[in-house]
């Protein structure tokens, strides 16, 4: 790479420490040098907006309350993660929200109880309104009574007229029998369904029968007593978790969670048979156990995207991906075929302001910008521009990515002014990917897949387009309004941003940032 290339570039200009927008012609400038201060940041301060968590503590499984549809509000029941290594973790707590945008936290909703207790732990499970009642089924979780020769998990009833505080109905607990070929270890994550149909309830439960993953399947007409069925799938895999069914249209799915990774299977008939669509998971490693809720009449997809290293502490990019982070909430969208896929939700794009100007320097390349589209050559070193540092507000980036033939790859870089240090989220023409591997630019080309943040794209086309929602380090990337790959990048708040292309050309056309209204 020659530092000696730098040409003119590229950047932002916004009010600092503020979301005013401005409606004026949002461009793209080029300079010929530009400062950009870093501004500080700390993950132990940071105040989330988009992507909620409690204000101690991380989100871990998501469970949309079902039942209340009309009220035009979605309540989200969730895994409270404290880590702070108690002996008892994971009660419900829970958040509301109207708009996808803005949360209310609720605070605690069950608790757990002791160490001798079947609720040491509670585990993923449904929350459900069914005339003033409200009904939580949840998983009961004890490693201290595996050890001792007894199931591990329970199946767990609440009950609430509040929908605040509830009560334990001890009598009804039960567990998977190793006379139907269950496993003792695994039996989880029950969700309620009621069967309009067969007028009675069924509770789905993640189980493993004869050495095989299956969404075990229960009935009952008073929600009291349950009696085995047969499973109402079997995935074809080792396990899963958090199933979740529901009917939209002619096509019944039963969204489910394995290998850290939320997919689905459709079918006409609750009895089957289950198909596997064409894009089996709705996006990669650090969005998962995510379950559906309806809002407005919409549909969306509810998980958690995780954090790097918090349970130690550390939070760095090098670190493994922990369970739990923060709430990621995608809209649901079914095809004319009856597949499913998933894009930023329409009330989050339209609590975004105007395009605010671009400013800031290319470097290590050759470029030219008009209106909100620039093109970028650059020798196989890579080149790009870099724009000014990202604010303390929640932002959304959005482009039209068009690569030319023989492009190895191009996409955004994050976390430092210096190009050839910064992380970079590439469209890789060479791999057929959309990847995040904590890769600096300078060492992308050198790098291949390894922390399966990625996602396969259609090197055909080469011309792709994304929405990127930003809120402070987590970042999810809307792909082609279809998928999405979701990350989290501490490097990036308070710090610049870019685009950048090896090997060629490439266009980014419709570049636009918009800041969160106020």
């Amino acid at each position: 790479m020659h530092m000696g290339k730098m040409v003119a570039a590229v950047g932002m200009v916004v009010m600092l420490g503020t979301a005013c927008l401005h409606t004026a012609a949002a461009d793209i400038q080029l300079h010929e040098e530009r400062d950009f201060p870093d501004r500080s940041w700390d993950i132990h301060e940071a105040k989330y907006t988009v992507f909620a968590k409690p204000p101690v503590g991380w989100v871990g499984d998501v469970m949309p309350m079902a039942g209340d549809e009309a009220s035009g509000q979605l309540r989200l029941f969730y895994l409270q993660d404290w880590r702070d290594n108690a002996p008892t973790y994971h009660p419900f707590h829970s958040f509301v929200t109207e708009d996808l945008v803005h949360y209310t936290y609720l605070g605690e909703a069950i608790p757990t109880t002791n160490l001798t207790d079947y609720d040491r732990a509670l585990g993923t499970g449904s929350v459900t309104k069914i005339g003033d009642t409200y009904h939580a089924f949840y998983t009961g979780n004890n490693p201290l009574l595996f050890s001792q020769g007894k199931p591990r998990e329970y199946i767990r009833h609440a009950v609430s007229q509040d929908g605040v505080n509830f009560v334990k109905l001890e009598e009804e607990t039960f567990t998977a029998s190793q006379e139907d070929g269950y496993s003792i270890e695994d039996f989880r994550d029950p969700f309620l369904f009621y069967n309009e149909e067969k007028e009675e309830y069924w509770l789905l439960i993640m189980g493993i029968r004869k050495g095989q993953a299956v969404v075990a399947r229960y009935r009952s007409v008073d929600l009291s007593s349950w009696e085995l069925m047969e499973p109402l799938l079997i995935p074809g895999t080792a396990s899963c978790e958090c199933p979740d069914l529901f009917r939209w249209g002619e096509w019944w799915y039963c969204v489910y969670s394995t290998d850290w990774e939320t997919r689905y299977m459709r079918a006409s008939s609750l009895e089957g048979p289950w198909e596997k669509p064409p894009m089996e998971s709705f996006d990669s490693h650090a969005f998962y156990a995510a379950k559906t809720g309806v809002l407005n009449g919409k549909r969306y997809l509810c998980g958690w995207i995780a954090t790097r290293g918090g349970y130690s502490g550390e939070f760095k990019d090098s670190s493994q991906w922990d369970w739990a982070g923060n709430m990621a909430i995608f809209q649901l969208e079914q095809d004319e075929e009856g597949w499913l896929s998933i894009h930023l939700p329409d009330s989050v794009r339209e609590a975004f302001g105007e395009p605010q100007p671009i400013n800031g320097m290319l470097v290590s390349a050759e470029g030219a910008a008009e209106g909100n589209s620039i093109t970028i050559t650059a020798d196989r070193d890579g080149g790009g521009a870099v724009f000014d540092s990202l604010l303390d507000v929640p932002v959304l980036i959005s482009a039209d990515v068009t690569i030319s033939e023989g492009v190895r790859g191009a996409g955004f870089s994050f976390g430092s002014a210096k190009y050839l240090q910064a992380l970079a989220v590439e469209l890789d023409m060479k791999y057929g990917l959309l990847r995040y591997d904590n890769s600096t630019v300078a060492r992308m080309r050198y790098t291949q897949e390894s922390t399966r943040i990625s996602r396969k794209i259609q090197t055909e086309n080469r011309t792709y387009h994304l929405d990127i929602l930003i809120d402070n380090d987590v970042a999810v990337f809307f792909l082609d309004n279809r998928e999405a790959l979701s990350t989290r990048i501490y490097r990036m708040p308070g710090k610049p941003w870019g685009v950048y292309v090896s090997d060629g050309e490439a266009q980014f056309d419709n570049l636009t940032m918009r800041l969160l209204k106020e």
